[in-house]
């Protein structure tokens, strides 16, 4: 696979930043609230906060066991 390839599907980082990405997101979505409004469908999670949205999509295609 060549580097231009590569960057077309995106590229490969370790799994610790992708969790320390996640551990920072939490943090700044849940600052000073006690709860938080999110809605779950077939495959995906949206969380609503100050009045915008973060969608987390999960494509089953490449992925699948």
């Amino acid at each position: 696979m060549t580097k231009q390839s590569q960057r077309v599907r995106g590229r490969y980082v370790s799994a610790e930043k992708v969790q320390e990405l996640f551990a920072r997101l939490g943090i700044e979505l849940c600052s000073g609230r006690k709860r938080i409004r999110t809605a779950r469908s077939e495959n995906s999670i949206s969380i609503y906060v100050n009045g915008g949205t973060v969608n987390i999509t999960f494509n089953e295609k490449g992925g699948k066991v």
